[in-house]
């Protein structure tokens, strides 16, 4: 069957990290994504000797890392200073984490976030981001980029497709020259009405070269996304065909829980990359 190269499964609901390197060994996957927004994988809970343990548990399994930084409840645009300082302090622990935990070249995966809003009543004319537009295309381009700079050259930071706006695309076009990448969360190319958000399609394709992460997972339109594939809506034809033309070859996470079902979804897609003859 033709797997992805580099095929992971996001390690959500696992007993620990341990058991999730010894479960991947043994069902077809190549390395694991722990998401840091699930409490036991906080860093600061994984001790000096776990993390040692885990590097030699997955260099003797041959199962490779990826990480997802926690991306709920915290904006890269954030520009209070304490709050600032900790979002990035945080950071660059899962960065650490990464480093210390990976034998080889690794990844972590970001959220943007969003910048305040604020409407003016009655519709009147005027947008407060645009207003503030410099200030927080500032911000965020100096948040990703101490990320970069620390995680450098072991660790690559990557960037997914989500909550983005013009600004936030100028900013990542921008540090691209620096090292970063981007993840490409294939369902959400589409908005709430499953139509597909054409700017965004259309930088990634753009800057196909710096695809470092696929997230793979399928939309049903009662039960939303992080479905298990071929249950929902979404013709992956077309992106396949896409990803298969790429030069480098990205990490295949797939976002499917629990690891049960991401197992099932990767033998459908290997599956439909028979059908379709193609290689990622």
């Amino acid at each position: 069957m033709r797997f992805p190269n580099n095929r992971a499964y996001h390690v959500i609901y696992d007993d620990s990290l341990m058991d999730a390197v010894q479960y991947a060994s043994k069902n077809d996957w190549t390395s694991v994504v722990p998401d840091i927004g699930v409490p036991a994988f906080s860093p600061e809970k994984i001790s000096s000797e776990d993390r040692a343990h885990l590097r030699d548990m997955s260099r003797d399994l041959s199962i490779g890392w990826g990480f997802h930084a926690a991306g709920d409840n915290i904006s890269l645009f954030s520009t209070y200073p304490p709050i600032r300082t900790g979002i990035i302090q945080y950071f660059k622990q899962t960065i650490n984490l990464a480093r210390e935990i990976s034998t080889g070249p690794t990844n972590v995966v970001i959220h943007a976030g969003d910048p305040p809003k604020f409407k003016r009543a009655r519709n009147e004319p005027g947008n407060f981001n645009e207003t503030h537009r410099d200030f927080y295309a500032q911000t965020l381009r100096e948040n990703i980029t101490a990320l970069i700079e620390h995680a450098s050259p072991h660790v690559k930071i990557v960037i997914e497709n989500t909550g983005w706006t013009p600004l936030v695309r100028d900013a990542i076009r921008s540090l691209l020259p620096k090292g970063l990448k981007i993840c490409l969360d294939i369902p959400k190319l589409y908005s709430p009405g499953f139509k597909i958000m054409e700017e965004d399609w259309s930088f990634i394709k753009e800057h196909k070269g710096f695809i470092e992460v696929v997230h793979i997972h399928d939309v049903d339109p009662t039960l939303g996304s992080h479905q298990v594939v071929g249950e929902g809506i979404l013709d992956f034809e077309r992106y396949l065909r896409f990803l298969s033309d790429l030069s480098n070859k990205p990490q295949y996470v797939f976002e499917v829980r629990p690891r049960e079902a991401a197992h099932e979804s990767l033998l459908k897609l290997g599956r439909l990359l028979d059908i379709l003859k193609l290689n990622l």
